[in-house]
């Protein structure tokens, strides 16, 4: 089954973007040589056609997700979540009963469903569907395997997210009894990074920064994965912590090793400020008072919009690790007055070194949870007054070998959760 933009690898569905921009060289550094970013060529009224086509000749549940994911994803690419939602949503009411015979399908299906309702911050569906990821393939393949940890993987960077350390916890102790009981212990191992990160950050001066450390000097070749991943979760700490020097010497390290995966090492602190104009609420709050409505938790219900609030951002990572050439490459039509402070911290990052200089091209909505319950008094939606920013790689694409589950040195997306925290990897 073809893997696409929602469940792993996503590519820009815009002319816009069909060619990268040239990096300027750094001091000291030859410009990279020129990358092309893939897009489709097809338009949205052909996915929608073929995944009609499909429906109509009642194709098995494999091509109908393909034909729904497709659709999806340039959907979703184009701004339009609320579209995407549906289309993935009708495909899982139509092939939810699937699962049993084609559960890698109706697995994805869940993934699609779970990343785009974070965006829209639907959280209570985003949770019931991530959970339903591993549900899904337990359903068909009950012989726990790369698959499986993956969705456990996800269930636990949801938690993360949300600010349910206790039950991250608990999923990782999990993955590893799973991982060990199929003779993995290098997903144990990845398991164990993880693990030691969340401990770092519930109690910064407790033994997890030691046992890093200790991994981190390992030099026993079976265990170089787990070195590498302790290695870059040290640097991040020690960039949190004001350690350049510390950080510096792991980097020179680490960039010995060219046949490693370019990794995320540092990323400055940022928040994001919901700035509120005073004199409107305070007009607001008189017309909801002179009609009668129910107040309470009237600041809550006021939160402003939140719709179509993206942007596309593109940049160079040049050879030595750091961003060049940044650039919001397009943008919704909620405008970009929040994306300040996240671009600032994008212009700071730190990535590993590599030969030549490399290009990202990321999407992050500007969203907050969509709840009703204790806010309006009734069934209209309201926003929480937390907003926070989702992320997604626009150029990610699947591992090569897709009976391997990502190295623990490999990045993963950063925390943007209000502010950004040194993310597990």
């Amino acid at each position: 089954m073809r893997r696409i933009a929602l469940t792993a690898a996503l590519v820009a569905a815009s002319p816009a973007l069909a060619q990268a921009p040239q990096p300027r060289a750094s001091a000291g550094t030859a410009p990279a040589p020129e990358q092309t970013v893939v897009v489709t060529g097809q338009r949205l009224a052909d996915f929608r056609r073929a995944l009609a086509e499909c429906l109509a000749r009642h194709c098995p549940t494999n091509e109908d997700v393909d034909a729904t994911l497709t659709l999806a994803e340039a959907q979703f690419v184009s701004g339009d979540y609320e579209e995407a939602r549906r289309t993935v949503r009708a495909s899982i009411h139509r092939n939810h009963g699937q699962a049993a015979s084609f559960p890698e399908p109706v697995s994805d299906l869940y993934r699609a469903d779970t990343r785009v309702e974070r965006h829209l911050g639907r959280d209570r569906e985003a949770v019931l569907s991530v959970y339903q990821i591993l549900g899904a393939l337990r359903a068909g393949l009950p012989q726990e395997d790369h698959r499986h940890f993956t969705a456990r993987l996800e269930i636990f960077e949801y938690l993360i997210s949300t600010g349910q350390p206790e039950r991250a916890q608990r999923e990782l102790r999990q993955l590893q009894d799973a991982a060990r009981a199929a003779g993995r212990e290098d997903v144990a191992a990845l398991a164990e990074l993880r693990r030691l990160m969340l401990e770092y950050r519930i109690a910064p001066y407790g033994s997890a920064k030691r046992r890093l450390i200790e991994l981190s000097r390992s030099t026993d070749p079976g265990r170089w994965q787990l070195a590498y991943g302790a290695r870059a979760l040290l640097i991040r700490i020690y960039g949190s912590e004001g350690n350049q020097e510390g950080a510096n010497a792991l980097i020179a390290e680490m960039a010995r090793d060219n046949d490693a995966p370019r990794m995320l090492l540092f990323q400055p602190v940022y928040h994001l400020v919901q700035q509120m104009n005073a004199y409107a609420d305070d007009a607001r709050q008189r017309e909801v008072l002179s009609q009668g409505l129910m107040t309470d938790n009237l600041t809550e219900r006021l939160v402003g919009p939140m719709d179509r609030q993206w942007i596309d951002v593109g940049f160079w990572v040049q050879p030595d690790g750091h961003v060049d050439d940044l650039q919001i490459l397009r943008h919704g039509t909620g405008g970009t007055d929040w994306s300040p402070p996240l671009l600032r911290a994008i212009q700071g990052r730190l990535y590993s070194r590599a030969d030549r200089a490399t290009y990202r091209l990321e999407r992050y909505t500007y969203t907050s949870e969509l709840h009703n319950e204790g806010t309006t008094g009734s069934h209209i939606a309201a926003r929480s007054p937390r907003a926070r920013v989702e992320y997604l790689d626009l150029m990610a694409n699947p591992p090569a070998d897709p009976e391997r589950p990502a190295q623990p040195g490999q990045s993963t997306p950063p925390d943007h959760a209000g502010e950004n925290r040194p993310t597990p990897t």
